[in-house]
């Protein structure tokens, strides 16, 4: 039976049966939706179970068209860069605190990751009832301390609105990179701190010439998932403001659910998450390759 055992576990016929279930898993959840979308995006269908029509690349050009698209872009862009600078640079500050000595560090640890675990719904009701102008904490606090005259409206005024559902976002994201950050921070040589306080170094130059040196490998992943993570951001921006008021919040992914189940524009929706793909696509490639020349550089 022993020997039986160990040949029958060499046995790549055997090992693709084990993992069969996992591929037929990803196949039916990922790969196949792909295909559609890319399917869809070249035929003319408004309703679902309507014979679809052969399309080419009209779907594509109608988009490239629009003007509410290249909008979105700007919109979409901008709230990216904004969410990275944020998430990487917040979920810094915050490891570094983390990885201070103090009373009740563990329970902090342990706690700080709340915002990122807790269901997407449950965060955006509770913001809703902080933020609102009438019976929410924050506009009852401004207006006792007299910061501000009247009530703002922080989730449906043109002004507020994106930059609202940034903080939010960020806020959510951060103490996720944070916990990643504190993991990179834990493997700093504490003799390098030792060898610079001898030299009379300020902890600002053992930032930026100790810490920031030795996590930069992990800041770069760091960086790169929360690109990748803001722009897909969907539910977030749906549930506190549905991409209003008046198309202020609404980025790429919002756009093409709109396109989809609320225009019934499925073939444009499609075009759209295509290009949207590639876009992406192009960032990552690009990225990659600088990390890999850079990499090659300094080895």
């Amino acid at each position: 039976m022993k020997h039986f055992r160990e040949k029958l576990l060499k046995d790549p016929v055997f090992g693709l049966i084990l993992v069969m279930p996992l591929l037929i898993w990803v196949a039916a959840t990922l790969i196949y939706p792909v295909f559609s979308a890319v399917w869809l995006s070249f035929v003319k269908m408004r309703y679902i179970g309507v014979p679809a029509k052969p399309a080419g690349f009209s779907n594509f050009l109608k988009i490239l068209a629009d003007d509410e698209f290249w909008d979105t872009c700007i919109r979409t862009g901008w709230w990216v860069a904004i969410n990275v600078i944020l998430q990487v640079w917040g979920s810094i500050i915050v490891a570094l605190i983390l990885n201070q000595d103090f009373k009740g560090k563990n329970i902090v640890r342990n706690w700080i990751i709340l915002p990122w675990v807790l269901p997407t719904i449950v965060l955006a009701i509770v913001w809703k009832w902080i933020l609102d102008p009438t019976h929410g904490v924050v506009n009852y606090i401004l207006l006792k301390m007299g910061t501000v005259g009247m009530p703002i409206e922080f989730l449906s005024s043109p002004k507020w609105a994106m930059p609202t559902v940034i903080l939010l976002n960020s806020w959510r994201w951060i103490p996720y990179f944070s916990i990643v950050v504190l993991a990179a921070l834990q493997t700093v040589p504490r003799d390098l701190y030792e060898a610079a306080a001898m030299d009379g170094a300020s902890s600002w130059a053992k930032f930026w010439n100790i810490t920031i040196p030795t996590i930069y490998p992990m800041l770069k992943v760091v960086t790169l998932n929360s690109f990748l993570w803001s722009a897909n951001i969907f539910d977030t921006i749906w549930l506190l403001t549905r991409g209003g008021p008046l198309g202020h919040t609404t980025t790429l992914p919002v756009y093409i659910y709109s396109k989809a189940f609320r225009d019934f524009r499925f073939s444009e929706a499609a075009a759209t998450s295509i290009l949207m793909f590639l876009g992406l696509l192009v960032f990552v490639v690009v990225y990659l390759r600088l990390l890999f020349r850079e990499e090659g550089a300094t080895g």
